[in-house]
């Protein structure tokens, strides 16, 4: 009640940042404030003159003592285990303190000038992922949009200049407590304790006498190791006993001092203790099983915009980096042997990745800011050496609460690096570009895309018969008995376990890969293995590694046609060098194609894409003797269109063909039977695409009214208003808008449609909601697996209906109106819409909207979803 109150009636620039960091940082970590401390806050918050003239860093919040605090949940994760950040909070000296160190307390919580709070964290939100997974999708929040804002960049100490940082990280075999005394300014002695997988306390810089010690929770005190010798073998007394480590500074200690401790919980010893400057980062590169000598070489740009390069070599290499230091990359090599490449870390086999060129790329890390501490693991011979595990600190940073910075602070609903360094099993069937700089179009997901509803021939093709609506829609007899023969063969084969549950990556995808094998069960098992390796081990892929690709304009989504199905157009000519590497076409590929499913699809709705191919100059700008190549490239992204993202493409229009009729004629006669149907050679292009799409959604070069894209402005991708035209006059997103029932209940007026034109929703959902269900009914069990998110989806009239004839009648209400749509999928942007706004049967309470989505995401006034 307290922060709720400082959040909402004392928002002043002085006052609230610096109390609402204390509050929210005591909750947090799990602390309480004594009785005295809130009647002091109070009266602080009361008082007008003291809230809005008086900055809170007086406020002293004792926390619960170690001995109280919650040991984090085991990560099981053995060589890709990183620090979960919910650890990295201790308690604070529970001793009482003296006005000195009070002050040293405030300047560590809170920035009063910024009103921030600063902490290190790690890239593994496995947790939080989990924690996520637990909710109904529809009722899991957005991540707060942060694009626009300034990159946060710089070791955790740089922003507390002057102060003496004492950090311990740890591997994740136990839980360990770093003991810290010290005497204070005053001539006083004190003590610290945190306990973690990664702690840190700060002091002031005239404290003395610092001694450091270290204990696993719940086993022995960490002992002694000569660190000089590889063995790293344990230290005795002359009476033969082991000798606790303490690191002693008497005085003028370093900025930065940090452990790094391993073992289990009664072996555990420190492996390495690095010094270094406060304003310094740290690079270090450490080999596990000595079987070579080992070499990092690091590129970097200088605050002043020069290139540098620096290199070093042996089994433990340090490399000291100022923080300011931009676009770092970092690579290795076994000196007198190869350098490092590849390996797919979320496997434990650590097998070798190989490229669509057949080769293995060799292994780089790319920073645009540099990280406060990256430690690699390389393990290997000479020959074969390579990178076994990397623990890499982000910054996280808070105010009033809410995580705004750091690498993983999403752009909008951006996907979080974190979810797809998983076991391969457990990466996300759609999405994986991570890190995305670039803005989204203002109309990349209407409402009348998200409550589109497609018609029978929509969800069936005509003539073939083949389905193209594959999620959140009832499936046939004969396709509920191909799932079921396809859980039994994976079962057989050791997959998914007796049930032979689909790997997380195919869930939803499962029955796309049987109607491309035509329902032949071992070949669809077959395509597994071509999924994992063209698509999940190049994810997560960074918009940064195919920005430039990108904006060649070699391919680009455009627009919608009038069954809201996006639009991608592939102009060969601009292929350019991209077609001498078949791995940086496969890379552009996939970025394009996961932007389609990840932000501009609607499950149940809009699940297909339609193709232009235009072969313009394509003879006069590509030499002939790169003819085997653009073959070569060609082959490889036909196999990630046709095996990868099966099922997808309604139809493929080719145009500007060279050498006329005569050619493709001769290329249509290549063309197998059944694909026939979805390819076409347009002679007047101009005048059969105007039957597809409205004139806003195309080029002026094909025959639409938008303008022509040079190369560079092809990415961000465009999308456009009222794709549906004048359909959408007579009911914008009803499939039985066409009868004149349909007709004269939907109709609304030109103006409306515009209106609700004037935003994209795309910030309201998130991955949950891209990814949809495919309804397997197969067995119980696979029933159980997607009822509950079924039932909480934004479905069409049909698909409700049949859902509630599969739960024996118990009435399941459709989704066709933008109201309903945001109570179900994001209520806190109707309720900010409609303050009057009350919650329907199994909604939630504005109450709880505030505790589920976070009191700051109920009442800031400049988030996106503002627009609605």
């Amino acid at each position: 009640a307290l922060l709720q109150r400082v959040l909402r009636e004392r928002r002043t620039p002085n006052s609230c940042p610096t109390a609402s960091s204390l509050l929210r940082g005591a909750m947090a970590r799990r602390g309480r404030c004594a009785p005295s401390c809130l009647r002091k806050a109070k009266r602080a918050v009361s008082s007008p003159t003291a809230a809005a003239d008086t900055p809170l860093t007086w406020l002293r919040i004792p926390l619960i003592s170690d001995t109280e605090e919650r040991v984090p949940d085991a990560v099981t994760k053995t060589e890709e285990a990183s620090i979960p950040a919910s650890s990295l909070a201790g308690s604070v000296d529970s001793t009482a303190a003296s006005t000195t160190e009070g002050a040293a307390d405030a300047a560590i919580g809170c920035d009063a000038s910024k009103g921030c709070a600063t902490e290190v964290a790690t890239i593994d939100e496995e947790p939080q992922r989990r924690s996520q997974q637990r909710q109904p999708s529809h009722l899991q929040p957005p991540r707060a949009s942060a694009r626009g804002s300034s990159q946060r960049s710089a070791s955790s100490s740089a922003t507390l200049p002057g102060m003496i940082m004492l950090e311990m990280n740890c591997d994740m075999l136990c839980v360990r407590t770093m003991h810290v005394s010290y005497v204070d300014p005053d001539g006083n002695p004190k003590q610290k304790a945190k306990s973690g997988y990664h702690a840190k306390v700060l002091l002031l810089p005239t404290c003395r006498d610092i001694e450091v010690s270290f204990s696993a929770v719940g086993g022995t005190s960490v002992y002694k190791v000569d660190r000089s010798q590889a063995q790293s073998p344990w230290v005795k007394d002359a009476a033969g006993q082991y000798v606790p480590e303490r690191f002693v500074y008497a005085s003028d200690p370093p900025q930065h001092l940090q452990f790094f401790v391993r073992g289990t919980t009664l072996h555990s010893w420190v492996s390495d203790v690095d010094e270094r400057q406060g304003s310094q980062s740290l690079l270090e590169l450490v080999s596990r099983d000595f079987l070579c000598v080992v070499s990092m070489q690091v590129a970097y740009t200088d605050k002043v915009g020069r290139r540098q390069e620096w290199s070093g070599s042996g089994y433990k290499v340090k490399c000291h980096l100022q923080s300011d230091a931009t676009e770092v990359e970092v690579s290795f090599s076994a000196v007198g042997g190869r350098k490092v490449q590849k390996v797919d870390r979320r496997d434990p086999q650590r097998p070798w990745i190989e490229d669509a060129n057949g080769k293995h790329p060799i292994e780089k890390f790319v920073y645009a800011t540099c990280p406060p501490c990256v430690q690699y693991s390389i393990r290997g011979s000479s020959l074969r050496p390579y990178i076994v595990h990397v623990c890499e600190q982000r910054i996280v940073e808070e105010c009033d609460g809410d995580v705004v910075g750091g690498a993983e602070s999403g752009a909008g609903n951006m996907d979080l690096r974190a979810s797809f360094e998983v076991a391969p099993d457990e990466v996300p069937s759609i999405g994986g570009i991570v890190e995305l700089k670039q803005p989204h179009s203002s109309f990349l997901l209407p409402s009348e895309v998200a409550l589109f509803e497609p018609t029978q021939a929509e969800i069936f093709h005509v003539r073939s018969g083949t389905r193209q609506i594959f999620l959140n829609t009832p499936l046939t007899s004969a396709e509920n008995e191909a799932l079921g023969k396809m859980h039994s063969l994976l079962a057989q084969r050791g997959i998914g376990g007796d049930a032979g549950d689909f790997p997380k990556y195919m869930e939803q995808h499962a029955l796309r890969m049987l109607q491309a094998c035509k329902l032949n069960v071992p070949k669809a098992v077959e395509m597994l293995k071509t999924c994992t390796k063209e698509r999940v081990r190049r994810l997560p892929l960074a918009e940064a590694d195919v920005e430039q690709d990108l904006k060649s304009g070699f391919i680009y989504w455009h627009g919608r046609d009038r069954q809201c199905r996006p639009c991608l157009v592939i102009r060969l000519e601009r292929l350019g060098e991209i077609a001498k590497d078949k791995e940086r076409a496969v890379q552009t590929v996939i970025f394009a194609l996961e932007y389609a499913l990840r932000y501009a699809m609607v499950p149940g709705r809009v699940e297909n894409w339609v193709v232009l191919i235009d072969l313009a100059n394509v003879m006069s700008v590509i030499s002939p003797f790169h003819i085997s190549s653009i073959i070569s490239t060609g082959a490889a992204i036909g196999t990630t269109l046709e095996k990868v993202y099966s099922g997808r493409m309604v139809w493929i229009k080719i145009i500007n063909m060279p050498g006329g009729a005569l050619l493709s004629r001769a290329i249509n006669g290549a063309i197998p039977a059944e694909k026939k149907e979805k390819v076409g050679f347009c002679q007047d292009y101009q005048a059969e695409l105007a039957t597809h799409f409205e004139p806003n959604q195309l080029e002026r070069r094909y025959g639409g009214a938008a303008p022509d894209l040079p190369p560079a402005d092809t990415y961000p991708y465009h999308f456009f208003p009222n794709p549906r035209g004048e359909a959408a006059l007579r009911g914008p997103a009803h499939s039985d808008a066409c009868s004149e029932e349909g007709m004269l209940s939907a109709a609304r007026s030109e103006e409306d449609i515009r209106e609700t034109e004037h935003f994209s929703l795309h910030e309201s959902t998130n991955l949950a909601f891209h990814e949809g269900q495919l309804w397997d009914d197969s067995s119980k069990h696979a029933r159980q697996r997607w009822l509950g998110e079924a039932k909480a989806s934004s479905l069409t009239p049909a698909s409700a209906a049949a859902l509630s004839g599969l739960l024996g009648g118990e009435s399941v209400e459709p989704c066709r109106e933008l109201e309903k749509w945001l109570e179900m999928i994001n209520p806190a942007a109707l309720h900010h819409q409609n303050p009057e706004w009350t919650p329907g049967p199994g909604s939630l309470t504005t109450r709880e909207l505030d505790e589920e989505l976070g009191d700051e995401m109920a009442q800031s006034e400049d988030r996106n979803m503002i627009a609605l």
